[in-house]
């Protein structure tokens, strides 16, 4: 009995060795095809994440008498474009923009020293127009705790930087108040509040409001008659999902209210750009570099 059952388990282990062999490289095709497939996945993503998107809004105004065009960017978080950004400048170049507005983060917080891109990208850009730029955190926090000097070298090539200050400018015969807010909803009642009543309420021109943080309108400014604020912050959300938005943004956590696109809050007309680099260890997915433009007209 004993021979009877060695012989019949030396018959049928070759068949069960066949079956775990082909078991074995099934499962090694399948990872070959899931790595291949992330692989792609990942080269799809560095690829998207140097492709500039423009996205066009039209914005009316009984204030303004002729059309007035603004390109915006933001959160570019010391990305570049070609060399010297010479394909975002071409880009913004060929949108003929009245002004630019930048509002906020093309630094490094944790490299504080290192801003000759955004430095020279500025000075391109202010051949082609007008360059305003508003502080966003990185540039506040590099400032603040390690002494950066972005601020005052910005400004020593004549780009006019806001740290809660405001310019009134001409643009095609309308006089426009571009209102730099530095300040974020948790020290806006500090540091913000006062300079920022004052700028809305010191004559009745169009009013510009150049706000890194979208926050400010889910709770702190979304009362005032801005004609038109622009904010970056949000980065889209960072992953966009079809049919739904951005994933996650800071400050306003998973799905965010406030991440992209052209919002009316109140009696303010918001427009948040998705900006043009990432912050942090997450890519952008489905989430293209932006170049915001604006057009205002009265009709």
């Amino acid at each position: 009995m004993a021979d009877n059952e060695q012989t019949e388990n030396l018959e049928t282990r070759p068949a069960e060795v066949k079956i775990k062999k082909k078991r074995g490289k099934r499962l090694i095709i399948i990872l070959v095809i899931i790595i291949a497939v992330l692989g792609l996945c990942a080269v799809g993503v560095m690829r998207q994440n140097d492709q500039l998107e423009k996205n066009f809004y039209q914005v009316k105004s009984t204030k303004v008498i002729n059309n007035i065009r603004i390109v915006c960017i933001a959160d570019m978080h010391l990305k570049e474009f070609g060399k010297d950004n010479a394909e975002l400048v071409s880009e913004i170049a060929n949108l003929s923009p009245d002004i630019v507005a930048i509002v906020g983060d093309m630094n490094m917080e944790s490299e504080p020293d290192n801003y000759d891109c955004v430095i020279t990208l500025c000075k391109q850009l202010n051949e082609i127009a007008p360059v305003y730029y508003s502080l966003g955190n990185h540039e506040i926090d590099a400032m603040l705790f390690s002494n950066s000097q972005i601020y005052k070298d910005l400004k020593a090539e004549g780009i006019k930087i806001f740290n809660n200050e405001t310019e009134t400018v001409t643009i095609g015969g309308t006089p426009i108040d571009i209102i730099g807010l530095t300040q974020g909803p948790e020290t806006f009642e500090e540091y913000g509040k006062s300079f920022f009543e004052e700028a809305m309420n010191a004559d009745d021109n169009f009013k510009l409001v150049l706000t890194h943080y979208p926050e400010n309108f889910l709770g702190v400014i979304e009362d005032y008659e801005i004609d038109l604020a622009l904010s970056g912050h949000a980065h889209g959300g960072l992953v966009r999902l079809p049919w739904i938005g951005g994933l996650y943004a800071a400050d306003q956590g998973f799905f965010p209210e406030l991440c992209d696109g052209y919002n009316e809050i109140s009696n303010s007309k918001v427009i948040v750009t998705r900006g043009l680099g990432k912050s942090g260890i997450v890519p952008r997915i489905n989430n293209k570099p932006e170049i915001t433009v604006v057009d205002i007209g009265w009709y």
